[in-house]
């Protein structure tokens, strides 16, 4: 009956604890480098995502990669959902589902229950589904969009200021002998990593701001484009760019007929591949039952990625560095290490106990404790999904709009070129992951 059991529980479990979420990461990501724009690929995901299959992580990866097809509304559809999932799954978890997801992680692993995703990604999120209301000119919906990422990234300082302090307090309560044992060691492993990493001492996403202080300067709203823009002068003084935006954007505000103002060309440059979660394994000891016992032990980490040019130039004008956006994602990840690292040490000393008692109580010849064994062996994986492809870094320029926008690398080759409407202020997205793949380039005027 015992050994029936764990076999039931095995086979049930196997395939989920083995998800390999490093090669579904490869898979959405090469999909955003190559430009797939398949039909039937992002119709079966959107199903997916409707019948609440890890709706988050599908959801905002095949968002935007149907984002980057100019495929607008159905990146739009993609994000609604996952913004209820965020909604009804998250935010609005009961106690008792809250419950038994940390009793299936701390068994299993993370990977089991549905993503979570990140701060950044929410915030990300409503800036994006913001720019596909723009591309569709559909300026009202795509103001909703922008007040919504800038409160979550109100919320995120707020919630971060908080976590800080939670994740003291859960390691103080926690703190038993064999997170103690290991918990230096393992910190002590993350050192170099954020040696590699310029991390902020206050969550905050100036891309999400700027990107709004343009629209509203896009929407007429002049006044709130320039408070939202001060906000990225403040942390930017030595940046002769952002201050000079910075002054045109307050002149505008004061001016008595701003319609009759100079028409400007925003270009916004998306440069390279974001950081990606990785996983590590280290072996450890663990004192159960008065014994000691190493076991290997799985732990998040990041990977950095490479960019493609680092600067773009506009009609001949470089743009400049706004925000490297692997500090905003590193940012989050060292807030979140040391809860991080308290759930893989509970889940792995839990897992090596009842091991332990199993082999102990095994009248089955082995077998019960050989798949208990096993089951631990394939459960221990670190949960890597992420939000991939999202860009390494952002720069910027502002030019005055003389009804042509021409796209050029430093080396001079021509990525796009386009006549325009010189009568309007005009948004100009640039996308490219790798030197090798294709660009992606996006008009938006008004």
């Amino acid at each position: 009956m015992k050994l029936n059991l764990l076999l039931s529980l095995f086979f049930a479990l196997f395939f989920v604890g083995c998800a390999n979420h490093a090669a579904t990461n490869n898979d959405f990501q090469n999909m955003i480098v190559n430009s797939y724009c398949d039909d039937e690929f992002l119709a079966q995901s959107l199903e997916k995502v409707k019948n609440n299959d890890d709706a988050i992580y599908n959801g905002l990866n095949a968002g935007l990669i149907a984002r980057n097809c100019s495929k607008f509304s159905q990146s739009i559809e993609f994000f609604d959902a996952v913004e209820d999932a965020y909604k009804y799954d998250v935010d609005l978890q009961n106690y008792a589902l809250k419950g038994t997801k940390i009793i299936t992680s701390t068994l299993i692993n993370e990977n089991i229950s549905d993503y979570e995703g990140s701060m950044h990604e929410r915030i990300m999120l409503n800036s994006y589904k913001a720019l596909n209301f723009m591309s569709l000119g559909d300026f009202q919906n795509a103001r909703v969009e922008f007040n919504r990422a800038l409160m979550r990234q109100e919320i995120a300082k707020e919630y971060f200021a908080n976590q800080i302090e939670k994740n003291r307090d859960d390691l103080d309560k926690n703190y038993d002998k064999n997170v103690a044992s290991n918990f230096k060691n393992i910190s002590a492993n993350y050192n170099s990593l954020f040696r590699e990493f310029d991390t902020v001492k206050d969550f905050t996403n100036p891309y999400a701001t700027y990107l709004a202080s343009v629209f509203f300067y896009m929407d007429n709203d002049y006044k709130r484009a320039s408070d939202l823009l001060k906000e990225i002068a403040i942390i930017h003084p030595n940046n002769k760019e952002i201050q000079k935006q910075y002054a045109t954007f307050i002149k505008q505000a004061a001016s008595i007929n701003p319609q009759k103002s100079k028409k400007y060309i925003f270009v916004i440059y998306e440069d390279g591949l974001g950081a990606i979660k990785d996983e590590f394994r280290l072996t450890l000891p663990f004192v159960v039952d008065k014994k000691i016992v190493t076991t290997s032990v799985a732990f998040e980490t990041l990977k950095k990625q490479g960019s493609s040019y680092e600067t773009i130039e506009a009609n001949l004008a470089q743009t400049s560095n706004l925000i490297n956006l692997d500090s905003i994602i590193a940012t989050e990840f060292k807030i979140n290490m040391s809860s991080m690292i308290l759930k893989s040490l509970t889940s792995t000393a839990t897992k090596t106990a009842l091991n332990i008692a199993v082999t102990k109580n095994d009248d089955t010849d082995g077998w019960l404790a050989l798949l208990s064994s096993l089951l631990t062996s394939v459960s221990t994986r670190a949960n890597v999904r992420s939000w991939t492809g999202l860009p390494k870094s952002v720069s910027v320029i502002m030019i005055e709009n003389k009804g042509k926008i021409t796209i050029s690398v430093p080396n001079g080759r021509i990525l796009f070129e386009q006549n325009l409407d010189e009568t309007k202020d005009t948004l100009v997205l640039v996308r490219s992951p790798l030197r090798s793949a294709p660009s992606h380039t996006t008009i938006i005027q008004r």
